[in-house]
């Protein structure tokens, strides 16, 4: 955080003032983001990895994350499908 502050440094004579003053305008633009909701800032902004979506409905089956290379697309036969329904109304505690 220093290093931040000497960056703002603009009179080499008076640097102490150069710094608080600086300190100063980070403090305020901090103080009134917070209220402000419109505004990213650093706490305000998703973490980079987050892959959450803010629904306010309940989702089964979330998938998070990203997809690496060619997405791919599977189709069941009857049987198949019929066992996948199966076991979803059985074992999902959702369903019950």
């Amino acid at each position: 955080e220093l290093m931040i502050l000497k960056s703002h440094v603009r009179n080499k004579a008076q640097p102490e003032g150069s710094i608080t003053e600086g300190y100063i305008v980070n403090e305020c633009l901090t103080f009134c983001s917070r209220y402000l909701q419109e505004v990213e800032m650093t706490f305000t902004r998703p973490q980079r990895n987050c892959d959450r979506v803010n629904n306010e409905e309940i989702y089964l089956f979330s998938s998070t994350g990203r997809i690496i290379g060619k997405a791919e697309s599977v189709t069941l036969d009857d049987m198949s499908l019929a066992q996948a329904h199966r076991y979803v109304m059985i074992y999902c505690p959702i369903t019950k």
